[in-house]
């Protein structure tokens, strides 16, 4: 019972999170979380980095990242019911006209829930 209720209060935490948090770095948690919560052992972390950028010369240029996890918490005895949670941070950087700029780092969590239809367990 106390385990339930500790992470039914996690869960509610997250969403809130979640909802005052950057909408980017947000979408980009949840599809940790989602991709953690359908694949992967409990516990066991996936890592994510991504990146890109464009430019004309060394004045007019622009790149950004993402790096994010997001690992299974939870999947019930039957493997049909788990949970994920994931996370992300993104920038981005530049040049326009010899100016440059720097935005602010973009911070985001999510959580996802899965229920798997069928015989549970794959194997």
């Amino acid at each position: 019972m106390f385990s339930k209720t500790v992470l039914a209060l996690a869960f509610l935490g997250v969403l809130v999170l979640v909802v005052n948090g950057a909408p980017q770095s947000n979408d980009m948690a949840a599809q940790w979380a989602q991709g953690a919560a359908s694949s992967g052992q409990v516990g066991k972390p996936q890592f994510h980095v991504n990146g890109g950028g464009a430019g004309n010369n060394g004045r007019n240029w622009g790149a950004h990242g993402n790096i994010g996890a997001g690992v299974k918490a939870w999947q019930s005895q039957n493997g049909r019911h788990s949970i994920g949670v994931g996370a992300n941070v993104g920038q981005s950087v530049g040049r326009f006209q010899g100016q440059s700029w720097k935005s602010r780092p973009d911070y985001g969590v999510g959580a996802a829930y899965s229920y798997r239809f069928g015989g549970g367990r794959r194997g």
